[in-house]
């Protein structure tokens, strides 16, 4: 791709160990990498910028199926999430069918409560993180962090006209 076209919000594919995925950059991080969110998969990963490629208007139909996600009415101690909270969330959810209740939907953000049944009491991952110090229970939904900035519109951007006849 064209330097001039390396930008956030810009959709287009990355090549990672020989598979193509949609992605949406996020953020420029030095003159060879560039941060990305993958549409398809839901996550962030900084890559080469030579790894990435022009999407063809053909892809650009199909929205993204990964949804940014949240949890619920929680926010970390300290502003960001520990490496602990992350791996004690992680262990929570780890091999496990758990239920999700969705408390809203705002500003392209699914904010949700994990619930694990499998046991013979409901598990609220949000009282556990509270319980263990790792969160605080907040009366608002409030956007992970590194979804500031991020250009949810373009994971359902369908192409113009002008694009669809190229």
């Amino acid at each position: 791709m064209p330097e001039a076209a390396v930008r956030p919000g810009q959709l287009c594919c990355a090549v990672v160990s020989r598979w193509w995925y949609r992605v949406v950059v996020h953020r420029v991080v030095s003159d060879r990498e560039v941060e990305v969110f993958y549409a398809d998969y839901g996550h962030l990963q900084v890559v080469r910028k030579s790894w990435l490629r022009f999407l063809k208007c053909c892809y650009l139909k199909l929205p993204a199926q990964a949804v940014p996600c949240s949890l619920a009415r929680v926010k970390p101690v300290g502003g960001t999430w520990s490496s602990a909270a992350t791996l004690r969330f992680k262990n929570l959810c780890h091999f496990k069918l758990v239920v999700g209740i969705v408390d809203e939907y705002a500003n392209g953000i699914l904010y949700f409560f994990l619930c694990d049944t499998s046991t013979g009491q409901d598990v609220y991952f949000h009282s556990v993180l509270r319980d263990e110090g790792y969160a605080h229970i907040c009366r608002r939904n409030i956007p992970y962090q590194e979804f500031k900035g991020l250009n949810l519109s373009a994971l359902y951007v369908q192409p113009n006209e002008k694009q669809e006849n190229a």
